[in-house]
């Protein structure tokens, strides 16, 4: 019984771990581990970067392997031992049936059991297939073989998953520190950009403080000034007052006069409003929706000035020559202006426009002309809610028109629409940066609104 188990636990030393047979022309790799030649070089041509040991997982980064003819040798001599062991038993071991006490010869198929010649011509194992136990038993090997070669096949498709989970693991984890550093640069740049907009927003606040403050102090000069003026107008009226009748009567119609005459002046009130300096959306909130509200802008040449020039897409639009008036239908002739070709009454939109570096232009969005409801401002043009350059100023037209500082020139712009919010707000879109938001209450068809300017420059929507 020793002698087995040793010569088992040397046929498992000299058994490949890959096929579990005998080792054929073996090989030694780096951590000590012996292959079959050929199973190790399958498992080398699958690999990606490196070839994990399938025993310890141990890394090899080179294509070399150590022939190890001793243990072939060795495993020529298992498998002597084996033969002749397997041999040995075949002789000592005869089994005997239990009820006729005949040796066993015969294999049932259908009850997979081991029979003598009088247990196969039983009516238990009448019309069963039974055959002598040699044929069966080389029927069976050969099925062994077989299910041997498919569990091969399964362990190298098992190494095969196994790398590419080994691989799918490296690929996470490489995209989480990608990841990771885009976020961190985001961050970066999102503190940056805060950082910047509390001091462009505390600097205007200042400004408009500076405004107030001196307005109020002339105000108050003013005020002042008129109270002195009715303390010298009441000192001569008492003078005036006990004068003789002739001299009071030359004076009175002059004092009358002024008294009557008297402009107080009125306090002026501060007219601050919050809306300007609310925080602006969040870096991540416009890429939200860039991919969430990004609408395709085309030009519409029925509403372009007759000295604009509109290209095939309707994505460009340059300014021309100027046409005579009777060519075509004229619209607001003092302006250079396009329209989009889609309007709005609700939801929200996002577009992008190209100005490169163009010295006049405007964009954001007008009321539609042909269904404004006869809504006009005082000076008969369309409403409009819009950022543009002109004379090297840039100007945010609303309500009121209101000038703005920019610290980098933007070549395009951003324009973001929400309807039942009422607000129109503008981004540079190299940056991603928040320039100005606009609010208002909107009941009209809203179109995106170009103001070219008289310049070659094209104007492009993205």
């Amino acid at each position: 019984m020793e002698v087995s188990e040793a010569l088992d636990t040397l046929q498992a030393e000299v058994t490949c771990p890959v096929c579990l047979f005998y080792l054929q022309e073996p090989v030694t790799i780096n951590c000590g581990h012996n292959f079959c030649n050929s199973c190790i070089r399958v498992l080398w041509q699958h690999r990606e970067d490196t070839l994990l040991c399938p025993v310890c997982r141990h890394p090899h980064e080179e294509n070399s392997f150590n022939a190890n003819p001793q243990l072939g040798r060795l495993v020529d001599l298992v498998r002597l031992l084996r033969r002749s062991r397997n041999e040995e038993v075949n002789q000592e071991e005869v089994h005997l049936c239990e009820r006729h006490d005949l040796v066993l010869t015969f294999f049932c198929e259908k009850d997979q059991e081991l029979l003598c010649s009088m247990c196969a011509l039983t009516s238990a194992h009448n019309n069963h297939y039974v055959r002598p136990i040699g044929e069966a038993a080389s029927h069976h090997r050969q099925r062994l073989s077989f299910l041997m070669q498919t569990i091969k096949k399964l362990m190298a498709e098992g190494q095969t998953l196994l790398r590419n989970q080994d691989r799918k693991l490296q690929e996470l984890k490489e995209q989480m520190e990608k990841q990771k550093s885009q976020l961190a640069s985001e961050f970066e740049f999102l503190e940056q950009l805060v950082k910047r907009e509390q001091l462009e927003t505390f600097s205007r606040l200042d400004e408009e403080d500076k405004v107030f403050q001196q307005k109020c102090k002339a105000n108050l000069t003013e005020i002042s000034h008129h109270i002195l003026t009715l303390k010298k107008l009441r000192e001569e009226l008492a003078e005036k007052s006990v004068m003789s009748n002739g001299d009071m009567l030359r004076e009175v119609k002059s004092l009358q006069y002024r008294c009557e005459n008297l402009e107080c002046p009125s306090v002026w009130s501060i007219p601050f409003k919050k809306k300007g300096y609310s925080l602006p959306p969040l870096y991540s909130e416009l890429e939200n929706i860039i991919h969430k509200f990004q609408k395709e802008v085309i030009l519409d040449p029925q509403t372009a000035h007759p000295s604009l020039f509109i290209s095939e897409d309707k994505k460009t639009v340059n300014y021309m020559r100027k046409r005579s008036k009777d060519e075509g239908k004229l619209r607001e002739l003092d302006d250079i202006v396009v329209l989009g070709s889609k309007g709005y009454s609700f939801g929200r939109h996002y577009w992008e426009v190209q100005v490169g570096d163009k010295p006049e232009w405007a964009v954001g969005v007008c009321i539609d002309p042909t269904c404004s409801k006869g809504q006009q401002s005082l000076s008969g043009q369309k409403k409009c809610w819009t950022l543009g350059l002109q004379g090297g100023n840039y100007q945010v037209m609303g309500s009121v028109p209101i000038f703005i500082s920019l610290k980098d020139k933007p070549t395009g712009i951003g324009i973001y629409l929400d309807y039942e919010l009422g607000q129109v707000s503008f981004y540079n879109v190299s940056d991603r940066s928040h320039i100005y938001s606009l609010m208002e209450t909107f009941s009209d068809v809203l179109k995106p609104y170009f103001r070219v300017g008289q310049d070659i420059a094209p104007l492009t929507v993205q």
